[in-house]
């Protein structure tokens, strides 16, 4: 009797934990949906996307050369690294304010 008692638990709380589990990707799943939503009403590409964009350029750049691929790209300039050409330098030049900004 115990052994069916505890095997009945086992069942309860394993569906409680699923339907939990099922009720958290449902919230997930409703704020990316809103979020987006808000996102495309003001114009503006949905963070999701941006952040998938990144992630497979990334993926991308380091399946091509790995980390030292910026340095590979430095050693051959015509493929599209940046040559002693493109670099400039500016000079420095202090500003001073006349008055702080905020009152003391």
């Amino acid at each position: 009797m115990n052994a069916l008692f505890a095997w009945f638990f086992k069942l309860v709380f394993a569906a409680a934990a699923m339907i939990f589990a099922a009720s958290l990707l449902l919230a997930l799943l409703a704020v990316l949906v809103v979020t987006s939503l808000w996102s495309l009403l003001n114009g503006r590409k949905p963070q999701v996307a941006v952040l998938w964009t990144r992630y497979r350029d990334l993926t991308r750049g380091m399946a091509q050369g790995g980390p030292w691929s910026a340095a590979r790209r430095q050693a051959n300039p015509g493929r599209g690294g940046a040559s002693d050409a493109d670099i400039v330098d500016v000079q420095v030049k202090e500003v001073h304010e006349a008055s702080p900004r905020l009152p003391p």
